[in-house]
């Protein structure tokens, strides 16, 4: 009995032991014994991370890696990593960011899971522009447009109490506070963004786009899941070294442009431009001395040129008056009717001793009509007062001629027909005379508006 004893015990402590080992092996080895369902992701490179490592999600252990599988196929090779979520009731969302990470430098590596995270946009408050939760999300992808996403919340704020760097964009004294989620699996957006409200075919949406405005790719993959790949120690350091080696050509470039002889022209520039601006200086002071100096003159010119415009104005007035007046008009007919008849009978009669002076006396008289007619046209838009002045010149001119040959016949009257032509005479230059004294007081009444055309 002993003896089955101390067998059965050892037996027992083999099969404890045995257990122990295997569980061990398989912990070694990442394998759970949860029933949960496993998850198969791929990197192109895991940057050494091994089985059993833990799965967190927010900081939270929530499962851990069990296989982990490279798998060779030239460029399209990849890593096929296979873990578990071993806590109850933890899903993971779609489109959530899986990447490796490592707790410190040198600390041990787990997969991080990051749900979509909540972005926010400010738009402008515009009536017509209502949008709602759960209203789509839209982008540009390549060359068309592609709901990616959906809002989360939306309310209205003031302007003023929204963060700066999107106060400038919104002109509205309210503004929509949009909280949106992306949900399109391997979809990276930059940290910031820019919006509108647009409608897609009567469905009322969010346009989001870079701020920039350059081109997205649509992202071809078949996970559910956003994969980040990891960035190894190498690959920082090479892009650090290609930082520092554009930065040392910059430097270069900077030195070779800022040469010496650049710096010097550029004091030099700079010293001109000084002393130009203290010339400057001192002209525009010069000139507000010489202002303030000559308030006086200025203020009396001004007035001279207020007096000059009101008398030119009273002038203008007078003028227009003037050439407007029916009677002026009347009075300018009449005599040139009465020159006109005058010339008809001057071929009848004349005699030898006065025809010298009635002669001039005519001359002078064409010679004011014709003043009277220049004048007359640059006053008066009366087609017809212009019409009758001109005829009226003409039949003088004609009279001359007339009066010409009407010479010609005194010669040869007999002493009785002269005597009487005397009488007849004496009574022209009568007329004569009066139509004179006519003409010089219509020239005075002129004469200011002359001088000024």
């Amino acid at each position: 009995m002993e003896f089955k004893s101390s067998s059965f015990k050892v037996g027992i402590l083999t099969l404890i032991a045995l257990t122990i080992l295997i569980l061990t092996i398989l912990w070694v080895k990442g394998r759970s014994f949860s029933s949960a369902d496993r998850i198969e992701v791929h990197f192109k490179d895991v940057n050494g991370m091994r089985a059993g490592s833990g799965v967190q999600m927010m900081g939270l252990r929530v499962g851990q890696v069990e296989e982990i599988t490279p798998v060779v196929d030239g460029e399209k090779s990849y890593v096929k990593l296979k873990f578990v979520i071993t806590e109850p009731g933890i899903s993971i969302p779609k489109a959530s960011s899986i990447s490796i990470q490592q707790s410190g430098l040198i600390g041990e590596q787990f997969l991080e899971i990051t749900p979509p995270k909540t972005r926010t946009l400010y738009l402008p408050v515009i009536n017509k522009n209502l949008i709602y939760n759960d209203d789509p999300v839209q982008i540009k992808l390549d060359n068309n447009y592609y709901d990616v996403g959906y809002i989360k919340n939306t309310r209205i704020v003031v302007t003023d109490a929204i963060p700066v760097e999107f106060r400038d964009k919104v002109k509205t004294k309210y503004a929509y506070k949009i909280d949106y989620v992306i949900n399109m699996p391997g979809l990276i957006l930059p940290e910031f963004l820019k919006g509108m409200f647009v409608n897609d075919k009567g469905v009322k949406k969010m346009r989001i786009a870079p701020l920039d405005d350059v081109a997205i790719s649509y992202p071809n993959q078949t996970s559910p899941y956003t994969i980040l790949e990891p960035m190894r120690i190498s690959d920082f350091m090479d892009l650090q070294y290609k930082a520092a080696a554009s930065l040392t050509e910059t430097n270069m470039k900077i030195n070779k442009v800022l040469s010496d002889q650049v710096i010097d022209d550029l004091k030099q520039s700079i010293t001109n431009i000084n002393e130009l601006t203290a010339q400057a200086t001192t002209t525009m002071e010069k000139a507000e001395k010489l202002i303030d100096s000559s308030n006086k003159e200025i203020d009396q010119l001004m007035k001279m040129a207020d007096k000059f415009t009101t008398d030119f104005n009273t002038i203008t007035k007078i003028v227009n008056n003037l050439a407007s007046d029916p009677k002026v008009k009347s009075t300018v007919i009449d005599a040139t009717a009465a020159i006109t008849r005058l010339s008809n009978n001057l071929s009848k009669v004349l005699d030898n001793a006065d025809a010298k002076q009635l002669g001039q006396d005519l001359t002078s008289i064409v010679s004011n009509l014709n003043d009277i007619s220049t004048t007359v046209n640059l006053m008066t838009k009366d087609k017809k007062l212009k019409t009758e002045v001109l005829n009226t010149v003409n039949n003088v001119n004609k009279a001359m001629v007339d009066l010409s040959n009407a010479l010609d016949v005194v010669n040869s009257m007999s002493p009785s027909q002269k005597q009487d032509l005397t009488q007849t005479l004496a009574n022209v230059s009568e007329s004569v005379k009066n139509l004179k004294k006519f003409t010089e007081k219509l020239n005075k009444r002129f004469l200011l508006f002359r001088l000024m055309f």
